[in-house]
């Protein structure tokens, strides 16, 4: 099964990594590194030192998932973390995606076999529950818990022919609450994605991830080590390795050894001690261990009532946001309660999420009596009636919603200049953050704050190109304007 990657690929050293992981998750490392495991294989558990004491950590998987989750699981929860992020991390915790763009966050290809592999997973991840005894970081009262959780609350997918997911699944996945909490109050550590891909083998990334998340103090994610010494038998534990026997656990990990020494990741593995306590020594090679590593800038802004009702409806969140950026709260609420009673009157569109979009969007009144009729549905379950002739809408709607609009204007610029430049920032980096680099929001930032650049202005002026297609302009503007040189 091809994987697309970039082979050249090298490590970027910790200080310009621009994307996080949820450092309990990645520390914690609730994924199996093997990349094959015994169907019988269900349960793991795990005493660790924290702080100086003593903590636990259990995994227990029904059986017909195919025992706890291992292998390709680890990509796809790295991916759902790094997926709500980039959405915005709702307060409910859900992230909205198809499985053909899940596949490719994740780095596969769109093959038959790759989706079966993804629902193997999400089911895997969905059904195993995990209880982490006094080992979870609470940043916000800096303490540890206890807490219980599967990294998968709850999946609604859109299958549209049969149950097997294909390229127009939808999926809407609610991730774990401790997850989602750790997510909001920012306790993150650097994950080089770009590299995470390019590696050939899940074990090579599992194992990746699991080494570049203990080199980090779980107090203070701030700079990462330049050596990792562990014991050899403390730490196939930790991988969830079923293997006991040194030489077995050696040759467990040899190749991941290997592409990760190529790769100028790690400098080189080495092994100190007796046969009966053996300690791992690596050493890695992607530092200075001078350059600290950075801060996550991600500034996340509860949503309106208004995108919770949308995404309900099937409209991605970031559709949604740009709808009520757009149009104001007030004109996307009388328009959604429109696309209700045209639901509730029978009509019952291909596509619902596309239709709601549409009956926002409109500007010439087709949904209006006396106006264009609804589009045909699919298949009625009845014989075709007479079109209904639809409510006239209230004339003054257009004006009212103008007038929410400038509530709002009024409302963001009597903001402190520090919170109006945050929320321009994160509605730049909602529409293109991909394009752009750290340094070039962390400019823009500092433009507005120095009051160079006025915040509504980049809001108004990004939402503007999102509607006129002119994102990947917008996105050049922004580079020639803040580059590093």
């Amino acid at each position: 099964m091809a994987r697309t990657r970039k082979s050249a690929v090298r490590p970027r050293q910790p200080g310009e990594i621009e994307r996080f992981d949820e450092a309990n998750s990645a520390r914690l490392g609730l994924i199996c590194v093997q990349e094959r495991i015994p169907a019988d294989y269900t349960r793991w558990d795990l005493e660790l030192m924290v702080e100086g004491r003593v903590a636990r950590l259990t995994c227990i998987s029904p059986g017909e998932y195919g025992g706890v989750p291992h292998g390709l699981d680890g990509d796809f929860a790295t991916a759902l973390n790094m997926i709500y992020l980039e959405q915005g991390a709702p307060d409910s915790g859900e992230v909205v995606i198809t499985a053909y763009q899940l596949l490719q966050k994740a780095g596969f290809t769109d093959s038959g076999q790759y989706y079966q592999a993804l629902q193997d997973s999400l089911d895997r991840l969905k059904g195993a529950t995990y209880t982490a005894s006094e080992s979870w970081r609470d940043k916000r009262h800096e303490r540890w818990t206890t807490v219980k959780f599967n990294i998968i609350e709850q999946i609604d997918a859109d299958t549209q022919d049969g149950t097997a997911y294909g390229h127009g699944t939808l999926l809407k996945i609610r991730l774990a609450r401790p997850v989602v909490q750790s997510l909001r109050e920012q306790y993150l550590k650097p994950l080089d994605m770009t590299f995470v891909l390019s590696l050939s083998r899940s074990l090579t990334r599992s194992l990746y991830r699991m080494l570049d998340a203990r080199r980090y103090d779980p107090v203070n994610l701030a700079e990462p080590a330049e050596v990792l010494r562990i014991s050899l038998q403390q730490w196939a534990r930790e991988c969830k390795l079923l293997e006991t026997v040194p030489a077995r656990i050696k040759r467990n990990l040899e190749s991941a050894h290997a592409e990760l020494i190529e790769r100028g990741y790690l400098r080189s593995v080495s092994y100190e001690g007796t046969r009966a306590a053996t300690v791992i020594v690596y050493e890695f090679g992607d530092l200075p261990a001078s350059l600290p590593a950075p801060e996550p800038s991600l500034q996340v802004i509860p949503d309106a009532p208004v995108v919770d009702a949308l995404r309900r409806h099937g409209v991605v969140v970031p559709v949604a946001r740009k709808l009520v950026t757009q149009f104001g709260e007030n004109h996307v609420t009388v328009r959604l309660e429109q696309f209700e009673a045209i639901l509730a009157g029978g009509y019952q569109p291909q596509r619902p999420s596309a239709f709601l979009v549409d009956v926002i969007k409109d500007q010439s009144g087709k949904y209006a009596s006396g106006q264009t009729v609804l589009p045909p549905a699919p298949k009625p379950a009845r014989p075709a009636a007479k079109p209904k002739r639809l409510p006239q809408p209230d004339l003054a709607m257009e004006a009212e919603a103008d007038q929410i609009n400038d509530q709002l204007t009024r409302e963001f610029r009597a903001l402190p200049l520090t919170e109006q430049a945050a929320r321009a920032v994160t509605q730049v980096r909602m529409f293109v953050g991909r394009e752009l680099r750290d340094s070039h929001l962390k400019s823009l930032l500092a433009a507005m704050l120095a009051g160079d650049v006025d915040p509504l202005t980049v809001r108004d002026e990004v939402t503007r190109a999102a509607c006129n297609l002119q994102l990947p302009e917008f996105a050049e503007a922004l580079r020639a304007a803040y580059s590093d040189g």
